[in-house]
């Protein structure tokens, strides 16, 4: 699976990866902790503009797609450590900033995993956050959450717009910018990257079926006969700082 992340166009580029980075104003001086970093798209995308980039992450076999991503491209300011962002070991105020791209869904307990990033993080320092979203709506909340687990047994929850704004503000820190977009997702490509066998392509196809007229609206589903072949999801960019003068 490590190695279908590894090759994913969404994950490697497209507009919303150019804008965690605009969200991001890199420097020259600036060290930053990528967590969650999997095949390490983000933390190379970030790395010419930084002085070091440290990409954790719980998979040992993700780590080494990003070690050789980096030195493919020969990015030696990247280092990598094996490290849940839930209990991270680096001293209170150790980055100038801690980015996170399509990972916080998969998260135990995202309140603690913001809790630590606040505290790792610099006064002053800056926390860029990309992730799926749901709508306010509970059913298509519901719906949404659902087909993503039926997907992947390792998703936790995509949370609302609000509930991000609520949880980034409970940790700490303040939400400074936010930018919504649509990312449509070819579902055979969608399906094999999370490496299912047949029976598990055919309960996400079955996960479709159950959609509503108002999920199969919400998310733009197109249909090929009984078969989706495609869904429009949203993602959210989030810019939240830390207060100065906070450890």
């Amino acid at each position: 699976m490590s190695h279908a992340y590894a090759h994913s166009a969404g994950h490697a580029r497209g507009r919303d990866l150019e804008t965690v980075l605009e969200f991001l104003a890199p420097s020259a001086a600036m060290h930053v902790l990528d967590v969650a970093t999997g095949a390490g798209h983000t933390a190379l995308a970030v790395a010419p503009h930084v002085a070091q980039v440290v990409a954790i992450d719980i998979a040992p076999a993700m780590l080494r797609r990003t070690q050789e991503l980096a030195q493919a491209r020969g990015a030696g300011n990247v280092r990598t450590a094996l490290m849940d962002v839930e209990a991270m070991h680096y001293p209170d105020a150790s980055f100038d900033a801690v980015t996170c791209r399509i990972a916080p869904h998969h998260f135990l307990d995202v309140d603690r995993a913001l809790r630590e990033i606040a505290r790792v993080l610099r006064g002053g320092g800056v926390f860029i956050v990309e992730d799926s979203i749901v709508p306010g709506d509970p059913g298509l909340d519901r719906f949404m959450n659902e087909l993503e687990t039926v997907r992947d047994a390792t998703h936790v929850r995509s949370l609302t717009l609000a509930e991000w704004q609520h949880k980034v503000a409970a940790a700490g820190m303040v939400a400074e910018q936010t930018a919504i977009c649509r990312k449509t997702h070819d579902v055979a490509d969608w399906i094999a990257r999370a490496g299912l066998d047949d029976a598990g392509a055919e309960r996400v196809q079955a996960a479709f079926g159950r959609a509503s007229d108002a999920a199969i609206a919400c998310f733009d589903i197109v249909f090929s006969g009984r078969r989706a072949v495609s869904f429009t999801d949203e993602k959210v960019i989030l810019r939240a700082r830390k207060p100065e003068g906070e450890r």
